[in-house]
């Protein structure tokens, strides 16, 4: 996989990110990504432009990139919000929770996983059952009452509540 050109077109760029994230190399993805987002405005392709951000936050996450991903996430989470894809925004938000946990703030994290799962429940999301494994993963670093105190004030939904604070699964 060899650079692009400078005047790439999108198309390119964005089938070179691809190729490189599957390959494995996410320097090389995230600076592709990083080529293709100014071509990608939010007015006119605000779609594109907030899948571009999430892979970079994604990426920057990978590559140690702990406060670009955040500012990423930040960026994408108003965007998916006002595009109304609840999908994406409760991806966001879990994926941004995971990395709040990661660096610290276990209730706080934990709790934006929770708000994640939910939102991405509701939405009927694949990756909600998944998402769900993972939060009850995370959650084994904490005291179990603290845990309880987390799903409790992140979210008022009974069965997500149940699904989390069972003892047997995943």
């Amino acid at each position: 996989m060899g650079d692009l050109p400078l005047n790439a077109t999108l198309p390119e760029l964005l089938a070179l990110a691809s190729a490189h994230q599957a390959a494995g190399d996410s320097a090389a993805a995230l600076a592709a990504y990083e080529r293709a987002l100014p071509l990608l405005t939010r007015a006119e392709r605000a779609p594109d432009h907030a899948r571009v951000l999430f892979q970079m936050a994604q990426l920057a996450r990978m590559e140690g990139g702990v406060a670009r991903a955040f500012a990423l996430y930040d960026e994408l989470l108003p965007l998916v919000a006002e595009l109304g894809d609840h999908r994406a925004h409760g991806l966001a938000v879990a994926m941004r929770g995971q990395l709040t946990f990661m660096q610290g703030d276990q209730p706080a994290g934990i709790q934006a996983m929770i708000r994640g799962l939910e939102e991405l429940r509701r939405s009927g999301a694949a990756e909600a059952e998944h998402l769900t494994c993972h939060t009850r993963f995370f959650s084994r670093r904490l005291p179990r009452a603290e845990f309880e105190q987390c799903v409790q004030a992140a979210t008022a939904d009974a069965e997500l509540r149940r699904l989390l604070l069972a003892t047997e699964g995943c």
